[in-house]
């Protein structure tokens, strides 16, 4: 009995092994099923995929057991030309995050860092006060240029407005040569504003300054305070003085020419206010008051024959000239002065 069994199996083996080799194994079914998809059913390829599926895929082989694996379905959406291209999926390798090791800290480090910080503090405002030190002339020099040149052209827009309807001439920045020689080279000196009309010449020196002014005609030095802080300054009607003397020589006269110094109206004069000096309020009524002198013929000429003038001066006042002046400056002449 045991020996016709065995001979039994062993009669049905070759058959069995050649039934499996006809069938294809799960994987592979798996890849025509998805290859099947990817064409349309009237494609040869998808022809011949369907009928290798039919055949060997009924049953296919998983591991020597025989599984079932339904037929596919036809594809709805397929490529009649060409396979779909799927995309190339690469696994993103996923680094784990390190876990920062602590760190030992000295405790003279934790002294020395707060430290550090705390000394960078006077460092910078020692730094600082050197550098102010250091630049404090020139920062005082240029920032009194620059209020100077504000005022200036405040006064200057002042009068261009107040006079259009007159017939005028305004000059700014006049280098003008004077009767004194220095070394060979006349002395020169700066007018900031020179008004030409037919009533006469007036040579104005602005100053544009603020807070409480202190000064007598005949005084040297001015004052200036603002709060605690006095500043001495050199008394502008002796300044326009020497204006005024070099505008003569230029024009050739002395008649008609007024002398007139503008404060800010930020400026408030505590001491009587001297004679030809306002506030930029009231330089028009200044002006106003020498209107009633009615030019002549002989006036009209005088105004186009200075007017030639002041125009070559104000030509020649260029940056050469004004370095020249600047030399000269710096030699600090001793300045003229009214004497009573």
């Amino acid at each position: 009995m045991l020996l016709a069994v065995m001979i039994s199996v062993v009669g049905l083996y070759p058959f069995s092994l050649k039934a499996l080799e006809k069938q294809d194994s799960e994987a592979i079914c798996i890849l025509i099923q998805s290859e099947m998809q990817d064409w349309h059913p009237t494609t040869p390829r998808y022809q011949e995929l369907k009928a290798r599926f039919d055949e060997r895929c009924q049953q296919p082989v998983a591991n020597g057991v025989k599984s079932t694996v339904k037929q596919p379905a036809t594809p709805t959406t397929v490529r009649q030309d060409t396979p779909k291209q799927k995309p190339n999926i690469i696994p993103t390798v996923v680094t784990p995050k390190s876990t920062p090791a602590h760190s030992t800290i000295s405790p003279i480090s934790s002294v020395l860092e707060p430290l550090s910080i705390l000394l960078v503090i006077p460092i910078f405002i020692l730094v600082s006060a050197i550098t102010t030190l250091l630049f404090r002339p020139t920062l005082r020099q240029y920032r009194s240029e620059r209020l100077g040149l504000q005022g200036e052209k405040r006064v200057a827009s002042l009068l261009k407005q107040e006079l259009k309807d007159e017939d005028f001439r305004l000059y700014r920045n006049l280098i003008l040569p004077m009767d004194e020689i220095t070394e060979g080279t006349p002395a020169l000196t700066e007018v900031d504003l020179v008004l030409l009309t037919h009533f006469g010449v007036f040579v104005i020196e602005v100053k544009n300054y603020s807070g409480w002014i202190f000064g007598g005609e005949k005084q040297a030095q001015w004052t200036q305070k603002i709060f605690t802080k006095q500043t001495r300054f050199k008394n502008p009607l002796h300044q326009n003085y020497k204006h005024c003397l070099a505008v003569a020589h230029c024009l050739g006269l002395v008649e008609r020419l007024h002398s007139v110094v503008v404060f800010s109206d930020e400026a408030s004069f505590k001491t009587p206010l001297p004679k030809n000096v306002v506030n930029e309020s009231g330089l028009l009524s200044f002006i106003a008051q020498y209107k009633g002198q009615i030019s002549e013929t002989s006036h009209n000429l005088a105004f186009t024959r200075a007017a030639e003038r002041l125009d070559i001066a104000q030509q020649q006042s260029d940056s050469d000239a004004k370095s020249l002046h600047l030399m000269q400056f710096k030699h600090r002449r001793v300045e003229p002065t009214i004497t009573s």
